[in-house]
Parts: structure tokens; C-alpha cells; sequence
């Protein structure tokens, strides 16, 4: 891996919102989420009901890929990546991550009342949970380079 695939792959990470999740249990699942991405981990809330956390949740392995939106096929530009969904418990890692998808999507604010700010109150009020994307495999991708010419990126970054 170069330099500039690990800048290009950071820069993916920590520009792109939504991360989609794709599960098998047995019959394969996509869901397109919203992340915050730090410490190596994509952060985001779900049901514990949901498709993909059930799936995820019986220690399967998952994939998530994230990508620029373009008009030509040429403009595709992305991360696929192979690894696990993990809860994310209350605590100081959960307490960094809400708040930094907070000021990631401060539209979020909008439908809390002031007083909802608190973590607790905030997966209480929205029946929601929060995961961790963890990656165990990662390549870079850049139609440009021309078909085929994806790069492993060194993980941890």
C-alpha cells in the first residue's frame, strides 16, 4: 500500500456519510447507514431488531462498502471491506462516538428535545443501538486507475 492509497482511503472514511452493510443469514441483506468513523471503527445507531443486526449478531461475518456518488462509471471511487458488527456499550468509546455524530449530522439534533442530549436518553427515545463496523480487510478502489487495479490498505490505519 502507498502513501497516497492510505490518504485516499482515510479521506473516504471521514468525508462519506452513509456506509452500506451487507449481511447473509442465510439469504444476503444490504442496509445503507449513517456513520461517523474514528479509531478505526464505523460507528452507527440501529434496531437491535433490525435485518442486519440480527444477522451480524450471530458472530457472522459482514462486508460494508463506501463510496462517492458520481454519473459516470469511471468516477467510481470506494472502500469494500470484509469484518464484524460489534454493540457498542455504554461508556467513554460511545460517549466520543454519539457526540461526534452529532456534530457529523446535526440535523439529528432537530428531532431531540433539548434535554435528550444524554447517550442513555437519546437510544431510549429512539429504540436504538449503537454498533461498530470493524474491518478486518479493507481495498481501495478507483475506476479511474482502470478496472481490476483495487489496493489492499494496511488495517489498522
Amino acid at each position: 500500500m502507498t502513501d497516497r492509497t492510505r490518504e485516499l482511503a482515510l479521506d473516504l472514511l471521514q468525508t462519506q456519510r452513509t456506509m452500506v452493510l451487507a449481511t447473509a443469514d442465510p439469504a444476503p441483506w444490504t442496509a445503507p447507514v449513517y456513520y461517523v468513523y474514528q479509531e478505526n471503527r464505523c460507528y452507527f445507531f440501529s434496531s437491535a431488531h433490525s435485518r442486519h443486526i440480527l444477522a451480524a449478531g450471530k458472530a457472522a461475518p459482514c462486508a460494508a462498502a463506501i463510496f462517492r456518488d458520481g454519473d459516470n462509471w469511471r468516477d467510481i471511487e470506494g472502500l469494500q471491506m470484509a469484518g464484524r458488527i460489534e454493540e457498542v456499550c455504554l461508556g467513554r468509546e460511545a460517549l466520543q462516538a454519539y457526540r461526534s455524530y452529532l456534530r457529523r449530522f446535526p440535523t439529528v439534533q432537530e428531532l431531540l428535545a433539548d434535554a435528550v442530549l444524554d447517550l442513555a436518553q437519546f437510544l431510549a427515545h429512539f429504540r436504538t443501538q449503537l454498533y461498530a463496523f470493524v474491518p478486518d480487510e479493507v481495498y481501495y478502489l478507483n475506476n479511474r486507475a482502470g478496472l481490476e487495479k483495487r489496493q489492499r490498505v494496511e488495517w489498522p490505519l
